[in-house]
Order: structure tokens, then C-alpha cells, then sequence
């Protein structure tokens, strides 16, 4: 089923339509979408969540201004899921949260909203319809017995399941690793795609399944693991300014002496310098060391 989209620009709503905007844990509705629905649907300052007039608040920000965690941002989308499921008198405008002043990137965010399996109810904004990500292929550009070029368009009919039905390919860069090893006789490939249409998560890495799928690009592995240390890296939250923590650590160290380590289930690390040294451990780690 095709899911319908938020419409742009949006200044007034019928009687059962709601407006879903991105907070904070402050509840300090000051600017972008929350403005907006302080303004003109009725949202209160100082309530971070929930349903308040015509508008929804899903806080991106916590009382730091810092980005949520995954873990809080899977909480607060399945309460608003709930929430949407138990209203289907109701249609909900979802704005594309979290990509404004909370800075998460738009294409985390649209995996993240497609994760939470949210009621068709709910509209998305034109940015979350489309996923980037990556994937991995025999050294003859096959996957699963089914051949594929670069720069073509697929399309697969019927039902999409993650696991089962449609073109597979994944958000986390290193996941592909899991599927593709990087290194083996005749070398598998990887590239960068796009996937849109029906789309279908499996939950236990960041697989999708998509109905239609664009092939990008061929990348290195170097691409690749740079890759991964920017999706962690625009994901973490900073301490003091020096520390970053998250579930899919990535560090790097530059120097004459440099070091870095990163430890997680998806760990990647690298570091520059006289004396560099870089460790990662971890079930997909991954690192380099130049110097």
C-alpha cells in the first residue's frame, strides 16, 4: 500500500487531522515545526510529549539539547504509533522530525520512522519515502541468483518482507559485511543504492527490504568503513565535548603519536600519524592504521 504524503507548508488542519511535530525534552516549543504548532495547533510549552491541541510532540532533543538516544527515539515513536493506532478516526501529519535543530540526518531518520512500523494513518513527509544505504554482491554483480547493473532501476511485486520478498540492502554501512564478506577469491562488491516504494525492516541489524531499488555506485572498503564512522559519528552524543558514546562506536586519532580504539558490535576505528595505531573489536569491527 502506497502511503500518502504530508503536505508541505501545512497553515491549518480539518477537524480530524493532528500535526506531528519534533520537541524537546524541555518542552521549550521555540522554533521550526514546534513553533508553529505552539502558534497554530494548539501545543504547550513545556510539555515535551504527547498529544496537546491538534499536535503530536515526538522530542528528538533531551533536556541537554543533546540528540535522543536510538533506544528513547524507538520509545518515543512506538508511543505515537500507539497512539495513532488507537485514533484511526484520526489523520496524522508527521513533519520530518529530528532534522532540523536536532540535527539527525534525514535518512536515519526516515529508517527510524519505517522501524516503527507506524499505522497508515500517519503521513510522512517527502524526505522519509526515500532510504540510502548500502549493499554488498558477488564478484559478477549477482545477489541471491538475480542480476543486476549499475546505474539500473528494479522493481519486485508483491508483498515486502524483510527476509523473505524484495530487493534487500542495508543502513549501516558495515552490516553489508555480515552478508558480503569483504575479502574472498574473485572479491565481492559493494555499492551504494537507494531504495523506495513498499518498504519492510529486519530488526535484527538494519537490513530492509525494499519494492523498488536504484544501484549507485561501486565503493571501496575504505568507502565503506568511512561511511560507517560518519553514520556513528552523526548519531553520537558528545560529553565535554571530547567523548562519544553510542551502540556502534567509531573513534579516530590524529598525531604523531596517535591511537584510537573503538569497541561495540560494529566498532570502527582509524588513526593517522609517526606512530599510529588503531584497534577495533567487536563482531563487524574494523580498522586502519597509516603512518
Amino acid at each position: 500500500m502506497k502511503r500518502e504524503l504530508t503536505p508541505e507548508n501545512i497553515q491549518e488542519l480539518k477537524e480530524n487531522q493532528i500535526f506531528v511535530f519534533g520537541s524537546n525534552m524541555n518542552g521549550n516549543h521555540a522554533g521550526g515545526a514546534a513553533r508553529l504548532a505552539v502558534e497554530k495547533f494548539g501545543a504547550i510549552m513545556g510539555k515535551a510529549e504527547g498529544i496537546q491541541g491538534r499536535s503530536y510532540a515526538i522530542p528528538t532533543l533531551d533536556k541537554d539539547m543533546q540528540k535522543v538516544t536510538e533506544e528513547d527515539l524507538v520509545v518515543f515513536l512506538g508511543n505515537f504509533g500507539n497512539y495513532a493506532n488507537e485514533h484511526p478516526e484520526k489523520e496524522f501529519f508527521l513533519t520530518a522530525i529530528g532534522t532540523g535543530i536536532a540535527g539527525f540526518d534525514s535518512n536515519y531518520m526516515a529508517y527510524m520512522v519505517l522501524r516503527a512500523n507506524l499505522p497508515d494513518n500517519v503521513t510522512l513527509p517527502k524526505e522519509f519515502v526515500k532510504i540510502k544505504g548500502y549493499k554488498g554482491f558477488n564478484p559478477d554483480l549477482t545477489c541471491r541468483d538475480f542480476q543486476y547493473e549499475e546505474g539500473k532501476d528494479y522493481e519486485e511485486t508483491g508483498d515486502i518482507r524483510a527476509c523473505g520478498n524484495g530487493f534487500h540492502f542495508c543502513l549501516h554501512p558495515l552490516d553489508v559485511f555480515g552478508y558480503y564478506p569483504p575479502a574472498r577469491v574473485g572479491m565481492n562488491k559493494f555499492h551504494e543504492v537507494e531504495g523506495t516504494g513498499d518498504m519492510d525492516v529486519d530488526t535484527d541489524d538494519t537490513k530492509i527490504a525494499c519494492s523498488k531499488i536504484h544501484i549507485g555506485a561501486e565503493l571501496s572498503i575504505k568507502s565503506i568503513v568511512d561511511a560507517a564512522v560518519k553514520f556513528t559519528f552523526e548519531k553520537c552524543k558528545w560529553k565535554n565535548g571530547k567523548t562519544a558514546t553510542g551502540n556502534q562506536g567509531a573513534a579516530s586519532a590524529t598525531g604523531n603519536q596517535g591511537a584510537a580504539s573503538a569497541t561495540g558490535n560494529q566498532g570502527a576505528a582509524s588513526a593517522t600519524g609517526n606512530r599510529g595505531a588503531a584497534s577495533a573489536t567487536g563482531n563487524r569491527g574494523a580498522a586502519s592504521a597509516t603512518g
